[in-house]
């Protein structure tokens, strides 16, 4: 990995832990709390998608594209019977080749 992989996931680690606090504290009660909506794991979700994002957007293609070369032979095979002195099928061999 690279430094600044390194770093953005150090900085996303931090931040959604961060966040996981921010939003787990609050006072221990035994009534449902009513407070609205819970901004604080919104965020962290908007956030961790956002840099995820980031991320899978600036690492390029993932696969490279074939390369041909011009010059190169072109091998074809194909399964030939083998036939003894009687006329009698034995087998099969493969015979190949170049173009």
């Amino acid at each position: 990995m690279t430094t600044f992989r390194k770093s953005m996931a150090a900085t996303l680690a931090a931040f959604t832990l961060g966040t996981a606090l921010l939003a787990s504290v609050g006072g221990a009660e035994a009534r449902p709390r009513y407070r609205g909506p819970y901004w604080g794991v919104g965020a962290g979700i908007v956030g961790a998608l956002a840099v995820g994002g980031l991320l899978a957007a600036s690492t390029g293609r993932a696969y490279a594209e074939p390369v041909y070369e011009e010059d190169a032979p072109v091998r074809r095979c194909e399964l030939v019977e083998r036939i003894n002195r009687f006329g009698d099928v034995v087998g099969h061999r493969r015979v190949c080749s170049l173009y």
